[in-house]
């Protein structure tokens, strides 16, 4: 999202990013992504990344139709993202040039691609670093842990409990998961379930997002970020109350 600089994260130029382009092949890439469309590719083999943006363009396209289910699509995207190659030129030069800037102190967050109904980016943390819970308004969102561990946890919004009233600026969020992600492990997010989440690295990290539909001025505008109890509510294990900041 471009409101990531809230996460202290430098979001590589678009020079940087089209100097990792050419060094893909166009005739080898233009082969894949015909081979991708006629359906060559074994329904279980690994992807390129031309004929991977092609599939997830497929599915994120669906999002327009009135029988959209975003748990069944955020399942089918995670399917697609266990199989991109992550060797493939594109993503072994981006991961490069984010352990490179890394190691010079920086922090990085880096779309690889933007359309209409997805964007695709990689983030990549130092250990300890910490996302501080946040939402993704009105979107699903698919995170692979490319490399490393990091744990993440989930809430669900409660913004007006039942029979009781809360002090202005606040909600409750109901803890629904908390795993520890490591290599080709997934977590999932939709606009009602998972939504808001943290994360904290374990180790150096490498995510793969793929947020649908993407960051937008709106969307930016209204994700918002979340400061949690310590503890729980008296009498529960997974609600806590929160500040909206």
């Amino acid at each position: 999202m471009d409101d990531y600089d809230r996460r202290e994260f430098l979001s590589m130029g678009l020079p940087s990013f089209l100097g990792v382009m050419m060094a893909l092949p166009s005739l080898c890439s233009l082969a894949t992504r015909a081979n991708a469309q006629d359906g060559r590719l074994p329904e279980d083999g690994a992807m390129h990344w031309e004929a991977f943006l092609e599939a997830v363009a497929k599915e994120a396209a669906k999002q327009h139709l009135d029988a959209w289910n975003q748990e069944d699509y955020v399942a089918s995207i995670g399917k697609l993202a266990r199989r991109l190659h992550m060797e493939d030129p594109v993503m072994s030069k981006a991961m490069e040039q984010l352990d490179a800037r890394l190691k010079q102190g920086d922090v990085d967050f880096q779309y690889l691609e933007t359309r209409v109904d997805f964007s695709l980016c990689l983030v990549q943390f130092d250990v300890g670093q910490v996302i501080k819970p946040h939402d993704h308004p009105g979107m699903t969102g698919m995170i692979l842990c490319a490399s490393g561990e990091i744990e993440t946890a989930n809430y669900d919004l409660i913004e007006k409990p039942e029979g009781e009233e809360l002090k202005a600026g606040h909600c409750l969020l109901r803890h629904v998961g908390q795993t520890v992600l490591q290599k080709n492990d997934l977590s999932t997010l939709t606009a009602k379930a998972r939504n808001i989440h943290t994360l904290t690295a374990r180790k150096v990290t490498q995510l793969v997002d793929i947020f649908t539909p993407p960051y937008n001025e709106q969307r930016n505008h209204d994700s918002r970020w979340f400061e949690l109890d310590g503890k729980p509510r008296e009498g529960s294990k997974d609600l806590f109350e929160a500040k909206i900041v």
